[in-house]
């Protein structure tokens, strides 16, 4: 019988159905927002800390929960008119020690060694602020995470009060973080920087690749697709057969989009770019121009599309080797994938595709909320910050400095980041651009399969 975990192409209709029909049900079982995100414009994430001794009130609130969580196949029957109110739950490995007294010294499963010591731990290996630095709601153990989205924000907060209302007893709330998503003019998601985002996902389905051809991309050039092997592990507390869960991690990252902006008008002054042109000089950056056309096309085809290598552009003189999607990203066999699903928080007096006065733009209090699932942390998420976004010598024997968005200085430095004046060029300026992108707190987490939350404790 099929496996969810095991499959290592995109699902295609036969094994779809295939899947559907399985009496054990594992697209049921599977919770939503992996195989495709929950697509909401709204969202609260609620972290979650149990009071000592009421785990008996905290697995009878869990199997409540779990009977409102929205699973994968739910959300493969939703439309847009449809859709409801998503909730999703996660667990730290905190959260599983406090349900079952015997984690992590008995071993059912959850080998991943990052998430049982949790992300305060990896500090030295991602180059982390130190946690007592963190917002406060961060620093103590978080034992839970609860997601709740809507495109309606009214019926999210009512939601939210009914959550906080079941929780009072015996869980404290440490932190609320509401992620709204922005648009820019032409109506695609966008970052604080103001930079389209989220156009370069893993996708799990055939239809969702035959979407994209038909919207002109060329998978032949670059595909997508992938198998969710990439992202889902066994459930180990699941006594279902075919039942899965995913690493999650979770980063509150706030963006100093004022610093940022204000850095990108130097560096096209120091790149002589004048007028129009001067929007090259954050695309230099990110390796996009804010309305998702990629650096390396822009002087041939420009336009918002995914169907692109670096293979014409070994030496990194259209899109220098450090911009942000080359860095993590660069399109090579043996990188890792991992399945992004962040949305954007805080607000502001200006929009992000409004002409606004450097004066305008917030110096803080916006950002990310990060989040990622995969099938292992520490080779996933963790190789692509500490290796390749923190390494100043990735990918070039150039050694073209650290990511300029998310990477962090560490013991190796920061580099030197070289720009090309134009397309091209063989002259490159050092200018260097870092440090607008800050930790505020994290956990990693388990997203438990349905079943799992029945039977996780004794």
């Amino acid at each position: 019988m099929l496996t969810l975990h095991t499959l290592a192409r995109p699902i295609d209709d036969w094994t779809l159905e295939t899947l559907q029909r399985d009496p054990r049900q594992p697209l049921s079982a599977l919770q939503g927002n992996i195989l495709r995100g929950h697509g909401r414009f709204y969202a609260a994430h609620l972290l979650l800390h149990f009071q000592p001794d009421r785990r008996a009130a905290v697995t009878q609130w869990l199997r409540t929960l779990a009977a409102q969580l929205t699973t994968a196949q739910q959300q493969l029957e939703e439309t847009r008119q449809s859709r409801g109110l998503f909730r999703a739950f996660f667990l730290s490995a905190h959260g599983y020690a406090y349900l079952d007294s015997a984690f992590p010294r008995r071993n059912p499963g959850l080998h991943d060694p990052a998430f049982r010591a949790g992300m305060k731990a990896a500090r030295h290996r991602l180059n982390d602020p130190l946690p007592q630095t963190w917002e406060p709601g961060y620093q103590q153990d978080i034992h839970a995470m609860l997601l709740l989205a809507a495109d309606d924000p009214v019926a999210l907060q009512h939601d939210t009060d009914l959550w906080c209302a079941s929780l009072q007893l015996h869980t404290t709330v440490c932190a609320i973080e509401h992620g709204q998503a922005m648009r820019n003019a032409h109506g695609d998601r966008v970052e604080h920087f103001g930079y389209a985002d989220g156009l370069s996902q893993p996708l799990f389905f055939q239809s969702d690749l035959a979407r994209l051809k038909r919207r002109g991309e060329h998978l032949d050039i670059w595909n997508p697709g992938a198998g969710p092997q990439i992202a889902l592990v066994p459930d180990p507390y699941a006594r279902q057969e075919g039942a899965c869960g995913s690493y999650f991690v979770f980063r509150k990252l706030e963006q100093r989009v004022r610093a940022f902006k204000a850095m990108e008008q130097r560096l096209a002054r120091v790149l002589q770019l004048t007028g129009e042109a001067t929007e090259r000089a954050g695309a230099l950056v990110v390796g996009r121009f804010e309305d998702g056309t990629p650096i390396v096309l822009q002087d041939t085809d420009g336009r918002r599309t995914n169907s692109f290598t670096y293979a014409d552009d070994p030496d990194g003189q259209r899109c220098p080797w450090q911009a942000h999607i080359r860095k993590i990203n660069p399109r090579q066999p043996g990188i890792p994938t991992i399945v992004r699903r962040g949305i954007t928080y805080g607000t502001r007096s200006a929009e992000s595709h409004e002409a606004a006065s450097l004066s305008a733009l917030p110096t803080d209090g916006v950002g990310l909320l990060f989040m990622c699932y995969q099938r292992a942390i520490a080779p996933q998420f963790e190789f692509l910050q500490a290796a390749l976004a923190n390494n100043p010598a990735f990918p070039s024997k150039q050694a073209p400095g650290i990511d300029p968005l998310i990477g962090q200085p560490g013991s190796q430095g920061v580099g030197w980041h070289r720009w090309p004046n134009a397309a091209g060029h063989t002259q490159q300026r050092p200018v260097n651009f870092y440090d607008f992108v800050r930790l505020k707190g994290g956990e990693y987490f388990f997203t438990p399969s349905l079943p799992s939350l029945h039977q996780i404790a004794p």
